[in-house]
């Protein structure tokens, strides 16, 4: 086996590790601070605000979820603007991909459109850049891509280049601590997909599945008491580690089918991601069992469950749990999305899914869940 691995410049894991901002950003003079609106309201975005006394800081904020093409070039001119030269992200996945696909194109021609359908591509590093994740699901500060949506067509997918992962990640799992139990849940269970996908991958390798494998592991086992004791600071420290070391791992793997439908089943649906993707896993593991049932087996031994079909039963049990539905009824799924999902769901994750699904066969599983 051969393999090439990427990860970000740096990474800081640690409670408290908030406080390093500073020292990273040495050399540096102006700042382009962007922060999600949970971020304002929690008070967390004031905190960063007074470590940055030293720098001149522009702070953007309003991000929408799924971020627009539109907020990315709200960051992108006010970045250029401002002569910026940092970025720094604070806030969940939208937030944080919407300001590194920012990032990466502010020095360079272009609007956010021309870098999303192709016309121009990323070839050179653009401006520095830190992610702090104030949620623990997508990981984004461990991935060289930004996921975004053109709302007028409702595509959502990524903007991608190995110069884009963060210059330097800081994960402090004390940014998570005001994150509602909703949040949490469907955040969580956004990681624990990417865990399972990126372990069963076709494009799995040793590290991946050994990043992926104590992900799951990580995730699985403190999602309920990180739900239900939001102060809980082992239960929010092993989900902000599982969730930055599961996209650590899908980083090199890529993901599969649960990924390449909750892409077009959300924009089109407007379902937030992570519960998206918590729909969708139990019935695809069901479909992808026969071929990585072995790989199944291993992440249920490590989960403390009998074998795969008990894994994936409790997988089931854990979404009930939190609150997940059964299907997409209650989002208005029916026939006449299907030939949309179709046409947009050949993406890079489905690719890598460990069984290739027919178009009739994604109708089945679309039909189940409608």
């Amino acid at each position: 086996m051969s393999y090439c691995l990427g990860f970000p410049g740096k990474i800081i894991f640690g409670e408290g590790k908030l406080e390093s901002l500073p020292l990273e950003l040495e050399g540096k003079a102006k700042i382009l601070l962007v922060v999600g609106n949970h971020t304002v309201k929690s008070g967390v975005a004031s905190r960063v605000i007074g470590l940055l006394n030293d720098f001149e800081v522009l702070e953007i904020s309003g991000i929408q979820a799924e971020p627009p093409l539109d907020d990315v070039d709200m960051i992108i001119n006010a970045g250029r603007n401002f002569e910026a030269d940092a970025v720094v992200a604070i806030g969940g996945g939208s937030v944080i991909d919407a300001a590194k696909a920012a990032a990466a194109i502010i020095p360079f021609e272009g609007d956010c459109a021309e870098y999303f359908y192709g016309v121009r591509s990323i070839a050179t590093a653009g401006l520095f850049f830190v992610a702090l994740p104030t949620t623990s699901g997508t990981g984004t500060e461990a991935t060289s891509n930004a996921v975004l949506t053109d709302p007028e067509t409702d595509i959502k997918k990524s903007i991608r280049h190995h110069c884009m992962y963060p210059d330097v990640a800081i994960v402090d799992p004390e940014l998570t601590y005001s994150c509602s139990p909703a949040l949490t849940a469907h955040s969580g269970l956004d990681a624990f997909t990417q865990a399972i996908e990126s372990y069963i991958s076709k494009g799995a390798n040793t590290v991946s599945r050994t990043l992926a494998a104590k992900a799951a592991t990580l995730v699985f086992n403190s999602i309920d008491t990180a739900c239900s004791e939001p102060d809980n600071r082992a239960a929010r420290s092993a989900m902000a580690e599982g969730s930055m070391m599961t996209a650590m791992a899908f980083a090199q793997s890529s993901l599969g089918a649960v990924h390449g439908l909750a892409h077009p089943i959300g924009a089109r649906l407007h379902i937030p991601h992570g519960l998206c993707c918590a729909i969708l896993l139990p019935l695809i593991l069901r479909w992808n069992m026969d071929t990585c049932e072995d790989k199944l087996k291993v992440l249920a031994a490590k989960c403390n469950c009998e074998d795969a079909g008990n894994f994936i039963d409790q997988i089931q049990a854990l979404c009930r749990r939190l609150g997940v539905p059964e299907n997409f009824k209650e989002f208005g799924l029916n026939k006449k999305h299907y030939d949309f999902i179709l046409k947009n769901c050949r993406s890079g994750s489905m690719r890598s899914n460990p069984r290739h699904l027919e178009d009739d066969e994604i109708i089945r599983i679309l039909e189940t869940l409608s």
